[in-house]
């Protein structure tokens, strides 16, 4: 039969299947006035404090000492540490709106051993405090008893494979229904029994790691009877006065036929039994499912099938229970396969002798769909309506809460996949209650990113995000957070939460299209990382010479040969040629056309260098774009006091002046400075980069003052000399990263838009803006903080009248560098020292779903490349903009797919910002044309295009599967629609069981 999941009347063998509602038919009508909205949590994932104030070790943190148990490592013993932001965490909550919230009582917090013979009054303390303070704040608890944190103790004396676990639990249930039962007025006796029985003692996959087929159904058995023991004692001792409800949470995914075949149904039927009939059907009729029990017996004998209910524990079993709580995620096909197990394997899956796998069709929900094509993460709301049909008509129709349904992923915080789940899964609830279900509640997973159990901390599912990189553990909304805050302010959903987006829809959509015929492509060098000849033919020293030479960059590397381009300038050539580039950016080393940095010490054999270069470049009909400060300054001027003496200008200013008269008959793109910024902050501020001097407060400020001035004045003599003769354009490369507000807040909003002042504005605004001079951000923050520092004047030197003339208006191009992005925060330092960074007010940090490169402050994200644009046109009258750098570093192999989707991505979002947006962007620049010295981290950061040998006298140079790959999009001008498209048809969505 065909593939299809619309299933039909079967009616000797299967009963009713009807289809469910389809996503895309929303309901916007109010949830039953009495709803409750909450979230969830649970204790070993978030509290942290592992051994704080006489806690004992849980089975979890055994297991999770053990690296190998966890994906990519790490452990919870701090985690979101929430049993330290008792405060922060019910503000949360508060500002929510929530009016209940859902978290679980560390067992071996109030009972180290697990036994009430050890109870530890701090632990208890804790939860009086949290149960108190959400009371205050008129949130409800909700509280798990049991979230699989058994106490190691119990544990060692075989734990839930032993019978005398179900007296260890009453025990514990006990006192926590005497000990909090008074406040408390909804309990869950435990949570996902299934997890507990299956992957901790068969699998192994979570705590305890127990591999033994032989104990599932044992624990399994045990807990059901575990639950039933607390229930009955909180029925018969504390309910009359405390007037509280006991259920028990239970986790099914959903279950659809592969086809319509019979077997198929039937499969799928079955999976339901196993997992939710499990422990569901003894609650509601006192056994286990027939079918469950056939099953099992078939597929092993009776010796290790399901224990057997004596008659006094089917009677203390059924109807143990107030309400049932359901935690649901998603929907899995399923389809006959009695060859699942072969020979004498046994286990919970073979027993049910059938396949499950995701249903591709559906859509995915990741962060960047394109980079994992076969994700199982995919939106299928459906799945949780039909689980709550499904419960309801079989189950007598319980009180349902719906006590944990979210989604897990990287953890950005514009987490529009969270929301689309959000949206579409409570409405999938209202959608269950209007169909009959008497479902009263609805629980997000989780409140907080947490420790993931063996996901560790790779897995995020909070509302707020976490930082677990600062012992503080910061919290933030991400975009779910304000959807969800909506939603229960509105009771459901309305028109505008129906379209709430957290970005715009069309913000990774890929545009098919050319680039202008004048838009020009390029790669890039610097003369430091890559001529070499560092004392040849009358060079001076740079200050980058003196730095490496005394042992600052990585491993004691040098720049003394690097790739040898001095010598092998005609291979580069070639390699520009074979790439079909239309430019070619490099500097000129200022130390080799003028050894002191003055005219005093003008080098011929320099000059002679570049005019080879140069010439061999127009030979091959490539367009040289040349800069003339890539950070190489001439040591004999720091010993000046290099860009912190006044007198720099004028030595700049004479350095360009040969330039241009030398090679401007030839060069007809100039750019004055390469990132300013790192020269300033880099180099004087934080003293990372050469020459090397720590002064955060004022040096920079000082020597970006000195920069912007430079530059006016290079900018102005080629104007005024030598453009009438030579028609060239002159401009300065600035780095930047683009600026992206960490959450929703105006206060963020704002913080983001300093960081760009800051740092972008800091030279740009002078230049670009029209004002001739700094942003006004930062002159009121650097004057107000250096009058609270004390200080006479302002750390922010100030532009005569006569230099904001001269700067306003110095371009005829503005060339920025961008590579990643930083999420920024508003971060108030009124009594900061004098420092740079600390004068903007703002935090910074890197989006956890953006992937890894070589480089630690290197994330890629392409989308920050467009916004970056869009903001430089608004904010500097829509200039000519190259991109004079972009790239990313991708490891030693030709084979370098990382950098490959870096370029398609980002230069596809520049097309975005040329085409829809209408910014001037001229060209792209790709860097680098080959590996090199990357600066501090010397030859092991590779972003070449081509690899170079540096092992080899020759610096043989190899070409990556990336430059072919850059090649191909030079020769088709950018992304050419494909000849043709497929287009995929969704799939009808699951079936009612009846």
């Amino acid at each position: 039969m065909g593939k299809v999941h619309v299933i039909l009347w079967l009616p000797a063998l299967l009963g009713l299947f009807v289809t469910s509602a389809r996503a895309a038919d929303l309901l916007t009508d109010k949830f039953p006035a009495n709803f409750t909205f909450g979230v969830s949590t649970s204790a070993f994932p978030t509290e942290g404090a592992w051994d704080a104030d006489g806690k004992g070790p849980s089975i979890w943190d055994t297991f999770t000492s053990d690296s190998s148990h966890v994906t990519g490592g790490g452990d919870a013993k701090q985690s979101a540490d929430t049993y330290n932001h008792v405060d922060d965490d019910v503000t949360l909550l508060k500002d929510l709106g929530v009016s209940s919230y859902k978290f679980s009582i560390s067992w071996p917090r109030i009972f180290p051993n697990g036994t009430k013979e050890s109870v530890n009054q701090k632990g208890v303390n804790f939860y009086n405090t949290l149960i108190d303070k959400l009371l205050a704040n008129q949130i409800t608890p909700f509280v798990s008893l049991y979230y699989w944190d058994l106490p190691q103790d119990l544990q060692d004396k075989g734990g839930w494979s032993k019978d005398e676990s179900v007296a260890w639990f009453g025990d514990y249930a006990d006192f926590c229904f005497k000990t909090f039962g008074n406040r408390v007025k909804r309990w869950v006796t435990i949570d996902d029994p299934f997890s507990v029985a299956y992957k901790g003692h068969e699998t192994g996959e979570q705590a305890p790691g127990v591999k033994n087929v032989s104990v599932t159904y044992k624990v399994g058995h045990n807990l059901l009877l575990a639950h039933a023991e607390a229930y009955r004692i909180y029925k018969d001792n504390y309910r009359t006065v405390q007037k509280g409800e006991v259920g028990i949470s239970l986790s099914s995914e959903w279950y659809v036929p592969k086809t319509t075949g019979v077997s198929d149904v039937m499969a799928a039927r079955r999976a339901m039994t196993f997992r939710l009939g499990w422990f569901l059907e003894p609650l509601v009729k006192g056994d286990y499912p027939l079918l469950m029990q056939q099953r099992v017996v078939a597929a092993r004998g009776t010796a290790n099938g399901l224990p057997q209910f004596s008659a006094g524990d089917k009677l203390k079993v059924k109807d143990s229970y107030d309400f049932i709580g359901l935690s649901h995620f998603t929907s899995r096909l399923v389809s006959e396969d009695a060859g699942v197990c072969s020979g004498a394997t046994v286990g919970f899956f073979c027993d049910q002798g059938l396949k499950m796998e995701t249903d591709l069709s559906y859509p995915k929900l990741e962060y960047r769909p394109e980079v994992n094509p076969t994700s199982e993460r995919r939106l299928m709301g459906f799945g949780l309506l039909e689980l709550l049909k499904h419960v309801t008509s079989d189950y007598n129709k319980p009180v349902i809460y719906v006590t944990e349904n979210g989604l897990s992923s990287c953890g950005t915080l514009q987490d529009q996949n969270r929301v689309e789940y959000l949206r579409e899964y409570s409405n999938n609830v209202l959608a269950a209650i209007k169909a009959g279900g008497d479902v009263r509640g609805f629980f997000v997973w989780s409140l907080l990113d947490g420790f993931d159990w063996s996901l560790g901390y790779t897995s995020k599912s909070g509302l707020y995000y976490v930082d677990m990189g600062r012992g503080e553990r910061p919290r933030f909304p991400r975009s779910s957070a304000t959807f969800y805050k909506k939603m229960i302010a509105n009771n459901g959903l309305t028109d505008e939460l129906v379209t709430y987006r957290a970005y715009p829809a069309d913000r990774d959509v890929f545009l098919y299209d050319t680039f202008p015929s004048d838009f020009m492509f390029g790669v890039a060098t610097s003369a430091y990382q890559i001529e070499g000849a560092w004392n040849l033919d009358g060079k001076g020293p740079s200050i980058w010479d003196t730095f490496a030479h005394n042992n600052r960059l990585a491993s004691g590397q040098t720049g003394d040969v690097a790739c040898d381009s001095y010598h092998l300038y005609m291979e580069d050539v070639r390699m520009l040629q074979h790439l079909g580039v239309n430019f070619y950016r490099f500097s000129i080393a200022w130390s080799r056309v003028m050894a002191d940095g003055t005219p005093a010490t003008t080098n011929q054999a320099g000059i002679d260098y570049y005019n080879k270069l140069i010439d061999a470049l127009l030979a091959a009909g490539i367009t040289p774009v040349v800069t003339l400060y890539h950070w190489d300054l001439p040591q004999a001027l720091e010993n000046d006091g290099g860009w912190k003496n006044d007198s720099v200008v004028d030595q700049f200013e004479a350095y360009a002046r040969l330039c241009f008269e030398q090679f401007g008959d030839r060069v007809k793109y100039w750019i004055t400075f390469n990132e300013a910024f790192v020269v300033s902050w880099l180099g004087y501020g934080i003293g990372i980069f050469a020459p090397g001097i720590y002064d955060p407060g004022t040096s920079p400020y000082m020597v970006a003052h000195n920069i912007i001035r430079s530059h006016s004045r290079a900018y102005h003599l080629y104007s005024n000399n030598f453009q009438a003769k030579y028609k060239g354009k002159v401009g300065i490369t600035l780095d930047i990263e683009w600026k992206e507000p960490l959450t929703d807040s105006s206060e963020d909003a704002a913080a983001a838009d300093r960081a760009m002042q800051f740092k972008l504005g800091w030279f740009a605004n002078a230049i670009f803006a029209g004002s001739g001079d700094y942003p006004q951000v930062m002159r009121q923050l650097v004057d107000e903080k250096s009058k609270r520092q004390g200080l006479a004047k302002s750390r922010l030197p100030s532009f005569t009248q006569a230099e904001k003339n001269l700067n306003k208006g110095a371009y005829d191009f503005l060339a920025l560098n961008h590579y990643t992005t930083n999420p920024v925060n508003n971060q108030p330092r009124p009594n900061s020292q004098p420092n740079y960074e600390q004068d903007q007010n703002i935090d910074t940090r890197y989006d956890p779903c953006w992937p890894d490169t070589d480089a630690s402050w290197l994330k890629v994200n392409p989308w920050g490349i467009r916004k970056l644009l869009r903001w430089a046109r608004d904010h500097y009258h829509n200039p000519e903009i190259i991109i004079s750098e972009s790239g990313r570093p991708d490891g030693e192999d030709l084979t370098d797919d990382g950098r490959i989707y870096y370029y398609k991505y980002y230069i596809n979002e520049l097309l975005k910002a040329i085409k829809l947006d209408g910014v001037r962007v001229k060209g792209y620049t790709a860097w680098s044309l080959m590996d090199n010295l990357e600066w501090t981290s010397g030859y092991y950061a590779k972003f070449g295009l081509y690899h170079v040998d540096f092992n080899s006298p020759n610096r043989t140079r190899t070409p990556r599967t990336s430059a072919t790959f850059y090649q191909q999009l030079i020769k088709d001008r950018g992304f050419p629609k494909p000849a043709s498209s497929r287009r995929v048809r969704r799939r009808s969505r699951g079936f009612h069981l009846n």
